[in-house]
């Protein structure tokens, strides 16, 4: 581990609360705002979103990992991108696993006045549990894209690549969370995600690559 576990504790259940507090006060109220001026808003936050896709990353990864193991060969680079590599992909599986399980519709559910609000996961209790998940799953089935709200993909991946470069280069460490913090809040601009989206996004992001650090540390730290 890199940190105490009380440190992992700590941080794990700030974010928890961050997320519960947002959710009942902040999530509607920031989407309302955002979305009464999309137009403005929306070309914003769907740019600067760019940067925060994950194949950016992973083809990064790919083709770092194969320039210094046969073009410029070097074992602790090509460590580092197979690295990061790892860490993209294993946190992506977990934020796509964790979109299916909550099913959490987007802001785009309280357009036009609507009010659309909250997770699947926790509706329908009046439901026997087959019909719940029989429900639940066809739902995500028929519109896979707008209950898919929670974690939010792109901030996985920004709070990913921001705990790697950290890992590496931490002297830097205001510099890349500036940056992660820029490309996180534009998917609020976009009206993609919650304001407690963002959140477990940092949460899935830093927390899977630090437990896969963990896991290759020695192996990293004896190259380096």
């Amino acid at each position: 581990m890199i940190f105490s576990k009380k440190a992992y504790i700590v941080y794990i259940l700030t974010l928890v609360l961050l997320m519960i507090v947002s959710y009942f006060t902040l999530d509607i109220r920031v989407a309302h705002f955002f979305l009464a001026d999309a137009n403005t808003y929306e070309p914003i936050g769907d740019f600067i979103s760019i940067f925060g896709e994950s194949h950016w990353y992973i083809g990064t990864a790919v083709l770092g990992y194969f320039f210094f193991k046969f073009y410029k060969k070097n074992e602790l680079y090509q460590q580092r991108f197979l690295f990061l590599l790892y860490i993209n992909l294993f946190s992506g599986i977990i934020s796509l696993f964790s979109k299916w399980i909550f099913g959490r519709i987007r802001p785009w559910g309280m357009r036009n006045g609507n009010e659309d609000y909250g997770f699947l996961l926790f509706q329908n209790w009046d439901m026997s549990f087959i019909e719940k998940m029989k429900y639940h799953f066809t739902t995500l089935a028929d519109a896979p894209t707008t209950y898919s709200s929670f974690p939010s993909g792109h901030t996985t991946t920004v709070f990913t690549a921001f705990t790697f470069l950290v890992i590496l280069f931490p002297r830097y460490i205001y510099i890349w969370l500036s940056f992660a913090i820029v490309l996180s809040c534009s998917r609020i601009l976009a009206n993609d995600h919650f304001v407690s989206d963002i959140f477990a996004g940092i949460l899935v992001g830093t927390l899977s690559t630090i437990f896969l650090y963990s896991k290759l540390r020695k192996k990293i730290e004896k190259l380096s």
